[in-house]
Formats: C-alpha cells, structure tokens, sequence
C-alpha cells in the first residue's frame, strides 16, 4: 500500500511539475490578462442581479451570448464549433419546470431515464445513456458516480443556467463524455444591489413548495446569496410521500481590483419517495394498478448530499486570468426496499423480488485550476487556456448482496388489493460492509482558439488524464489496483460568411469508463478506457437582430470496447465490440413581435450496436444492428407563449419522445409519447406574479423509463397534474 501511494504521489508531482512549466512557458509568451471585454462579461455573470418578476420569456440573442457551455474560452454558440445550448434559469422558473430534469429533456435531443437506483438524474443523447456517457456538471466541477448514480441537484431554484453540449466533452472535462456534458451554474452573490423573492406553490397529490433568495452586499467589497427551497407531496400514487430540502449559501469577496473569492456550500436532503413502477402484461400496464405503489410499507429511499468550494479569480495582467477551485464533496445514499414485480396472469399476484438494503457513503476533494489568455499572435487575436484537475474519490459501499452478488428475498402479494407488509418479510441477507474504492485522477487540458481572419477561425484541444483505482474487498480482505490513462483531443474550425452566421465542422477524440470508476469491480479493472470519436457539420444563424435563431447539425460517433449488462445478469457484463449513432439535431427560435415566441427542435437518430455478440440465454447472440436501450430515434419539443397583454401571458408547450428499448435485444419496447402542458400567468405588479400551470392536459399514460432496464415493470409518468404558484419580489 506505501508503494502504490508512493507511486502515485510521483506522478501527481510530475504532473504538478509540468502543468507549472507550461503554465510558466504560456505566461511567458503571451504575457498578459483576460481582455477587458472578457473581464467585464465575467463580472456581469459573477454579479448578475435577481430581477424582477416579469412574465415575459427571455429575448432572443443566445447564439449571440458568451458561455461556458462549449469551454472555458468565453465563446458564443456562433463562435463554437459544436452543439451548444442554454437554458437560463429564470426561464426553467418561469415556464414551471418543477425539476432540473423537467427542463433538461427540453433541450435538443436530450432524454431521461429516471429511477431511484440513478437518482432519477439520468440522461441519454447522441444515442448513448448513462452518466458514464453523459456527465453532469456543478459549477463546472465533475461529479463522480458510484454506482451511475447522480441525485444533485434536483431542484431548479437556485440556477442561473444550465448548459448542453451535445458530443464529445472529455477535453473539458475528462473521461465519461462521449455522448454529452450538462453543467449546472447556480445563482452567485450580488455586490451591487438588494434583492429577495419568495415562492409559495400548491398542486395536484398534496404537492407544496416553499421557495426564499436573498442576495446583495454587506459591504462595498462583500456580498451574499442565500436559497432555501422545500418541497413535499403526498404523491401521485399510493403511498407515495416525497420531500425534499435544499440550502445554498455563498459569500463573494471582493479582496482587491483584480482578486475574488468565493465561498459556497450546497446542501440537499432528498426523500424521493418509494414508487419503482407498475407491473406490465403484453406490452401495457395492468388494468387497475395506475396508481399501485408494490414497495414495502417501510422503504427508505434518502440522499443526502454537500458541497463545499472555495473559487478564486486573480487578473494577472490585461490579458491573463488565473483561476482555481478547491472542494469537497460529501455524498450519503441508502436504499432499502424491494424493487422488481412481476406480474402473474394466471393468478393475478404479483411476485416482488430484490430486497436491496445499501447504504453507501463518497467523500470527492480535489483541486481544479486554469490559466485563460489573450494575445495577438502574427496580428490575431488568439485565446488560450490551460489547466489542471487533482482530485480524490472515496467510496464505501455496504449492502445485502449474497454471495453471487444478487440481491436475494422475495414476496408475493395480489395486484390489486394487498397489504404492502414490511422489507423484513422478504427473508433478505442482513447488511454488511462490502469494499472501499479509491479513485486518484490527475489531469492536464488546454483549449485555443486562433482568429485566422475575419471569416476563419480555428479551435482545437488536448487533454490527459491519469486515473488510478484501488478497490479494497472487505468480506475476502484483498486488494486490487488498477492505473487507466486517457487522452482526449478536438479541433474544428467555423467559417462566417456572413455577419451573424456561422459555419463549422469539428472532429472530436473522447473516451468513457467502461463502468463508474467510483465503484469499479476488481474483474473491470483490467479494461482500459472506451474511445469514442465524433464528426460533426453544422451551421447557426440569427436573423432579424435575434428574432430568429436557427440551428441545423449533422453528426456520426463511433465507440469501441465497451461494456454493457449481460441479457439474463444484469449484475455482470458483455463486451461490446462496437457501438455508433449518426443523426440529425435542430433548433429554432422565432420572436414574432414584443408578443409572441415559439421556440421549437428536434432530433432525428440512427443508433446501432455494430458488433456486439451477447450471451443471451446461454448461447452466444450477435445483436448487431440492435437498437442500444433508451435510446428513441425521434425527440421534438414545441413551446408557443403569448402576452396577451401586459399584464397576462398564456404558453403551451409539447415534449415528444420516439419508442425505446428497455434491453439491448429490443424485445422490451417503451412506446413513444408527446406530453402536453400549459400556463397561464398574472403579473399583478412588477413584484407580484400568480401562475396556474397544467402538466399532462390528456392525462396520458406512459413510460417515462423501466426500473434497470427490467422487462416486467414501467416507471410511470405523472398523471393530470395542476399547480398554482405565486411569486413575491421585495
């Protein structure tokens, strides 16, 4: 053990040696600070006031807008050679969204697969799902998932935006990209002026919320934030109790002219309620259990979760700004419940199987750090950045899992008139303490851009990163190492013909973990990364001096060597040789007049395994040309909103998903479905706002997911449900 850490101690101080050195050589040769543009538009995101309660959406102008979506060189969409997307906060409030998810699957060809064993936080894009290919960022800073597991945040509250990146993201952000990156950035400190809003909301099912922000200064150079946020339902289905309660809290100091810190903690106690689905039969729910819950009466599902970080921001130079996050991540889950039904026609009981009991503990702490510079090289303008991530990941995982590793225990109760009884009934093993995994990642990036003239720019970026994993095995008190690298590139370049239009193209080299590396096995250990790469065309436009935003792209990803859960054990793994997906991505925004807004996109995509040969009954199956599961080929979302005067605005909105498959040999078919909404709002006064919002007008019975890709059980989507909420500013 003193040799392994001693190794790796080495190659964090040759890392650390290195990253100085270029660091130095860059400092060096452009010798200077962010632009004063560039510093200004960071000022105005880091002290961006809370305004007033207004019902009118968000103007047009987000191709036109800097983010970070795309990376850290302060790009507009236009000038990104990738697909990117933003959704501001006060628009996902303004619209009703009552979580992150909810607003989330509104994006271009994003869709989710919500269950508690994934936090019900878990995303498909791009023809690939899961957080080991679709990652989710806080503020920037990934989020390692033990077990695939993600459960923050969930409330949209306290956001300022929510970026999309569709594609490869591992130069950013490291391994677990291929298919996309979603970052969340939550509300910051305001150091210029007062601001305090309350929400007060009640809905269908016994479903309240309570809502507070407060922020301004406490002096000329100190400021706070404040969000506090509750929610609890007695939910749609039977005993279907949920609460949830988040507390964010933020001090922004201003130290000098060119210093700011930053001191946040976020913290979440989510009770998400016991519901894990309905029992089908021949490809339909059975009659009369829409609103059955088959959980023991005392399931507990919790996740309790904090984060802390210290950011600061130092102006070198005109042309140089340094960077550097320090944080700690503290994650507590527990899962105790039986979650597989099955329903039998010949007798109509259903068998409940699976009684998990776990409690899993992950402490993540780490530092992440850059360099952005602007320069002129050969007369042009040229933008760097260059950086660093350092982090540890601690995961102690305890369960009930027999000695095969399944999670044993059973019960049998009637469909439709049953006592839920009690998790001891099922006759499950007893908890024990199982392993602890050890993840050390050290990584170097660097992105630029190069303005070749006034039509031509050019982007490319590189990255390494070196993951070292130690998985210590409680019940036979052995050990396993493992040492993965990874390298990631991209370059493309983006041609603008015209003002206010961009053509681009972009290759792109990625890779993901063959399974969460925060929970690996010893047996996984032995693979190396997956690689994934990405051609991509597209062209973005805005017309009319942003009344009219579109977008059009085309892309083809490929991926090798990776794992995926056997037909008949999920609990072990085939080895898929090859993977791809090629398809089509649009949007379009157009603002009519001060009046009218429609916003709508789509996705049109093909997703193959194209080598794959399964163990499916016990023989050896090729699945090639087989549909990967959860993914639809076909996603539209359409939001019209109209002000019918000052005072008044009504919207609808419409969110289509195409047909899935729950399993890879596509025989479990989720059908498609396209959710209808609509709100209708009530300025009162600058300050007071009253909104009545309905969410599935048809009351339409879907699948919104299965529970692990079980073939006997949907996930059920919410019913008819009205909500009426009230919004006060002072």
């Amino acid at each position: 053990m003193k040799h392994s850490a001693s190794l790796r101690a080495g190659k964090l101080r040759h890392l650390s040696y290195a990253l100085a050195s270029a660091f130095g050589t860059f400092a060096v040769i452009n010798a200077g600070a962010v632009s004063a543009q560039t510093a200004d538009q960071t000022n105005q995101t880091a002290n961006a006031t809370l305004p007033e309660i207004n019902v009118t959406a968000q103007d047009g102008g987000n191709l036109k807008t800097p983010s970070t979506a795309g990376g850290r060189l302060n790009l507009t969409p236009l000038e990104t050679p990738a697909s990117v997307a933003v959704i501001m906060g006060d628009t996902i409030r303004e619209r009703g969204y009552q979580t992150l998810l909810d607003a989330e699957t509104r994006a271009p060809g994003i869709t989710s697969v919500p269950f508690s064993g994934n936090g019900n936080n878990s995303l498909s894009a791009r023809g690939f799902y899961g957080p080991n290919s679709i990652s989710q960022l806080y503020d920037g800073l990934q989020l390692y998932n033990a077990g695939g597991v993600v459960t923050f945040p969930v409330d949209p509250w306290n956001v300022e935006r929510v970026e999309f990146l569709n594609g490869p993201a591992s130069v950013l952000y490291g391994t677990g990209f291929v298919g996309g990156a979603v970052n969340v950035v939550p509300k910051r400190p305001d150091l210029k002026q007062q601001s305090n809003e309350v929400q007060f909301s009640a809905g269908s099912f016994g479903t309240y919320r309570k809502a507070f922000d407060s922020t301004g200064p406490l002096s000329d150079t100190l400021a706070y934030r404040l969000d506090v946020s509750h929610i609890n339902s007695d939910g749609w289905m039977d005993r279907g109790r949920s609460d949830s309660l988040t507390v964010s809290g933020s001090l922004l100091w201003k130290a000098t002219r060119d210093l700011t810190l930053t001191l946040a903690n976020d913290y979440a106690d989510i009770h998400p309620g016991s519901y894990e689905g309905t029992p089908i039969v021949n490809g339909a729910i059975v009659p009369g259990t829409r609103f059955k819950n088959y959980n023991v009466d005392d399931a507990q599902v919790r996740f309790t979760e904090n984060r802390t970080y210290l950011r600061a921001r130092y102006a070198l130079s005109d042309q140089v700004v340094l960077s550097n996050d320090l944080y700690l991540i503290k994650h507590d889950r527990r899962y105790k419940e039986t979650y597989t039904y099955t329903y039998n026609p010949t007798t109509g009981n259903v068998a409940r199987s699976n009684y998990r009991d776990i409690v899993g503990a992950q402490t993540q702490y780490g530092d992440h750090g850059y360099a952005a510079i602007d320069s002129e090289l050969f007369g042009n303008k040229n933008q760097l950045v260059v950086g660093f991530d350092f982090n540890r990941s601690l995961y102690d995982r305890n369960d009930n899992t027999n000695t095969a590793g399944n999670f044993a225990g059973s019960s049998t109760v009637n469909a439709l008139n049953f006592n839920p009884g009690v998790f001891s009934q099922g006759n499950a093993p007893s908890i024990r303490a199982l392993y602890r995994v050890t993840v050390d990642q050290a990584g170097l990036f660097l992105q630029d851009r190069y303005q070749l003239s006034k039509q031509w720019a050019v982007t490319g970026g590189l990255r390494g990163d070196n993951y070292q994993t130690r998985r210590d095995d409680f019940l036979t008190l052995t050990s396993a190492n493992g040492n993965q690298n990874a390298v990631s590139w991209n370059t493309g370049v983006v041609f603008t013909p015209v003002a206010d239009t961009s053509l681009y193209a972009q290759y792109a080299v990625a890779s993901d973990p063959v399974t969460s590396l925060a929970s690996i096995s010893a047996a996984q250990m032995q693979y190396g990364v997956s690689k994934g790469k990405q051609a991509e065309v597209g062209v973005k436009q805005a017309l009319w001096n942003g009344r009219v935003e579109w977008t059009l792209a085309a892309y083809r990803i490929i991926k090798n060597n990776l794992l995926a859960p056997n037909i008949n054990t999920p609990t072990i793994s085939d080895t898929v040789g090859q993977q791809s997906s090629r398809g089509l991505e649009g949007s379009l925004t157009f603002k009519l007049n001060d009046d009218w807004r429609v916003e709508a996109n789509a996705s049109v995509l093909q997703a193959r395994f194209d080598n794959f040969v399964a163990t499916v009954n016990g023989k050896a199956t090729s699945l090639a040309g087989y549909r990967p599961q959860f993914v639809p080929k076909r996603t539209g979302n359409l939001f019209v909103l109209w002000n019918v005067t000052p005072q008044w605005e009504t919207r609808t909105g419409a969110h289509y998903v195409s047909d899935r498959y729950s399993d890879n040999t596509d025989q479990s078919r989720l059908p498609a479905y396209t959710v209808l909404d609509a709100g209708l709002a009530w300025k009162v006064s600058p300050k007071l706002k009253f909104d009545f919002r309905i969410d599935n007008i048809a009351d339409k019975v879907y699948a919104a997911s299965t529970y692990a890709g079980t073939a006997t059980q949907w996930i059920l989507g919410a019913p008819r449900t009205y909500t009426m909420t009230m919004n006060y500013a002072f």
